[in-house]
């Protein structure tokens, strides 16, 4: 008889044995199923949530890391008149630079700037004015270098019928152009009475320099004074031609409290870049020539003011050809990134999915090697055991001459061929309960966490990111929402993996019990 046909017969032959073996198998082959079906699923749930998520990156300054860098005492930091470090920052030319990536579908960046004026007014919404008397409302510029606004594309805003976005010829700069164009949201133009065509004055203002020394270093008290005559070096003033008015969706996950993000983007102008660009010029030039003739001693802050000539700090919008590129732009990109600066994303919509999925990934990986010893561990006695009851019958082999190889090849097979049928009942058993335990687990944890973070900065907020910055919303993903891209299947890697774990696992525990096979004296066995 082979020892294929013995170990049928032993297994056939010894059912309490066998029922045992398989019993054994099958409870720890559900609990290392259990584990690498929760792995696999928290790697689908990634995988499903980068997929929803919009293919934008931007780039960000980690502000924290640069400050940790500088070597300034506390004194330093105290003096009114200590002048801080220039920041690196990002240039439209780099920003073109990355933007030749292959990752990279389309880009735009934008230059911020900010305007007055005193005969347009902001739109408040019916929320209470906070502009004192004689005050001049205040409005924001954000500039774009694309004649497809990434914020149409979208959906952030809507051009209404009537108007239009940017042309090349609007994107380039042309000196000394009677006015520039601007795109105005639709409550701020009802709100001043203007329309596709009309033209508005914008301000900015130049004050007059004041003797730090005089003022604690804080300059002139803020207040309508300041706006008066013998306060103002100079007045920028530019035209703006309205070519489009844009609308906003309404958004059901707005919050209604949060009047800052409601009203901020209905009182900003879209405008070229250029023009922001040419506005800090002049805007430069005028406080320069401001300075030059002072009657007080120059602050060291002041000395090298506005003596670079640097291009200005843009912040850049990346849309990529696919959110699974999002990793593979930024390891891409990291070499021609400016110091201090970092790919961002939007992943930090699931972060608290993110970070729950996290501690179960520990939890998972803490149970899969537990298991795997434990089955070692065991398996290896029970199997010891086992053999100790047939030492005669292993002794009758050896003495009939079977080869040892021929009797360690039985006994794997009369484990294995066992070990097979437990881990494969284990694999659907642990899958099912690992499935609805991990669920109910995940789910538990994005309820507390939602629950700590309900009111992270204590006043309603949320922590900043930089697509705030770009008027890109970032709503976070509700439990509901992140509990579907949780998904426990049993695909061709996880069960692949399961049974290279389990029955390796099992192969190794029937190792240290073979040499004890090996070890057997036919002789001393059959005395």
């Amino acid at each position: 008889m082979n020892f294929f046909k013995r170990a049928t017969t032993s297994i056939l032959r010894r059912p309490g044995k066998s029922v045992i073996l398989l019993l054994l198998v099958f409870i720890l082959g559900s609990v290392i199923a259990g584990a690498i079906s929760v792995r696999g699923a928290i790697n689908n749930t990634d995988a499903n949530l980068r997929r929803r998520m919009q293919p934008l990156v931007s780039i960000s300054f980690d502000w924290m890391e640069w400050n940790d860098s500088l070597d300034i005492s506390d004194a330093d930091r105290e003096d009114p008149n200590f002048q801080w470090p220039q920041s690196p920052f990002l240039t439209a030319s780099q920003v073109r630079e990355i933007a030749t990536l292959s990752h990279v579908a389309t880009y735009d960046y934008m230059i911020r700037g900010s305007m007055q004026s005193f005969t347009l007014e902001r739109y408040f919404g019916g929320e209470e004015r906070w502009t004192e008397p004689g005050m001049p409302d205040w409005f924001s510029l954000r500039g774009t270098s694309s004649t497809e606004l990434v914020h149409v594309e979208q959906g952030v805003i809507n051009i209404l019928p009537g108007g239009r976005q940017f042309n090349e010829a609007e994107l380039s700069r042309t000196p000394g152009a009677e006015h520039s164009v601007a795109i105005v949201s639709q409550e701020f133009a009802n709100e001043n009475n203007l329309a596709v065509g009309s033209v508005m004055d914008l301000d900015m203002y130049v004050f007059m320099p004041e003797d730090p020394e005089e003022n604690d270093g804080w300059g002139r008290p803020w207040g309508p004074d300041m706006f008066e005559d013998e306060n103002v070096y100079a007045t920028i003033t530019v035209a703006f031609e309205i070519i489009g008015i844009f609308e906003t969706p309404e958004d059901p996950d707005a919050d209604a409290n949060d009047i800052w993000a409601r009203l901020e983007p209905l009182n900003t102008f879209y405008v070229p870049n250029w023009i922001i660009e040419e506005i800090w010029e002049r805007n430069a030039e005028a406080t320069r020539s401001s300075w030059e003739n002072v009657d007080f001693e120059l602050p060291e802050w002041a000395t090298g003011m506005f003596d670079d000539e640097n291009e200005n700090s843009v912040t850049p919008i990346f849309v990529l050809e696919d959110p699974g590129d999002i990793e593979d732009f930024r390891v891409a990109a990291a070499p021609l990134l400016p110091e201090f600066h970092e790919i961002e994303d939007l992943s930090s919509t699931f972060d608290d999915i993110a970070s729950s999925m996290d501690t179960m990934q520990g939890i998972a990986n803490w149970i899969l090697w537990v298991s795997v010893g434990a089955t070692l561990l065991i398996l290896s006695l029970l199997i010891t055991l086992f053999l100790r009851d047939r030492r005669y019958e292993m002794g009758v082999y050896l003495a009939l001459g079977e080869k040892k190889g021929k009797i360690i090849a039985q006994i794997l097979m009369e484990v294995v061929v066992t070990s097979f049928v437990a881990i494969t009942l284990a694999v659907f058993a642990g899958n099912i309960i690992s499935g609805q335990m991990s669920r109910n687990m995940l789910r538990n944890a994005l309820v507390e966490q939602a629950n700590q973070n309900e009111d992270p900065w204590g006043w309603g907020g949320r922590e900043w990111s930089i697509f705030d910055d770009i008027g890109i919303p970032t709503t976070e993903m509700t439990t509901d929402e992140m509990m579907e891209a949780f998904q426990v299947s049993l695909d061709f890697e996880t069960i692949g993996l399961f049974y290279l774990v389990g029955l390796g696992a099992v192969i190794l525990s029937t190792m240290v019990p073979v040499l004890y096979v090996v070890t057997l004296n036919p002789k001393k066995v059959l005395m």
